[in-house]
């Protein structure tokens, strides 16, 4: 995940303009389409199973390690997805009001996930779900604060170098 959001920062510190966020825009609507393929229609009917309880996984993965996997997997899940969103939209917004937009955005869409997963029986619906696509979604996201740091640091080198002139 590291190396995706430095080489997403990077290639966002080189390009500008609509195609960098018309791209980004649908590169995150096709993430949409692939986390509601995997997440809903995906599934089959079975159990209704709902667990409100927060960081109810982490008492479960002390003795069943898979827990964790599960974990890891609906971060990774959600983090292209705010990797995307969060360049997709107006550079004018400035870079915290677009992560947090995009971190609103997909605990709505986490959340609308997991009711439908209970409603329809898809799945267990769960807390950590929401927790863990969220925090995916903020990692993704932190891809403007790394194009920043190097838009900064270009800045800073392009100014040292014309005042050695």
């Amino acid at each position: 995940m590291a190396i995706a959001i430095a080489i997403w920062g990077y290639t966002r510190s080189k390009l500008y303009g609509k195609k960098w966020n018309i791209v980004n825009a649908l590169l995150a609507c096709g993430m949409v389409v692939a986390i509601l393929g995997i997440t809903i229609f995906g599934r089959t009917a079975g159990e209704r199973i709902l667990i409100l309880k927060p960081f109810a996984s982490l008492t479960v993965a002390r003795t069943q390690s898979e827990a964790y996997r599960e974990l890891l997997m609906n971060i990774f899940l959600f983090f292209p997805f705010g990797l995307t969103l969060s360049n997709a939209l107006p550079q004018s917004w400035g870079r915290w009001r677009r992560i947090g937009l995009t971190v609103i955005t997909v605990l709505l869409l986490s959340a609308g996930i997991e009711y439908i997963q209970y409603r329809f029986a898809l799945g267990v619906a769960e807390t950590d779900d929401v927790i863990c696509n969220t925090i995916g979604a903020f990692i993704g996201s932190t891809s403007l604060l790394i194009a920043h740091g190097i838009e900064k640091y270009n800045e800073k080198t392009i100014k040292h170098d014309s005042n050695k002139t």
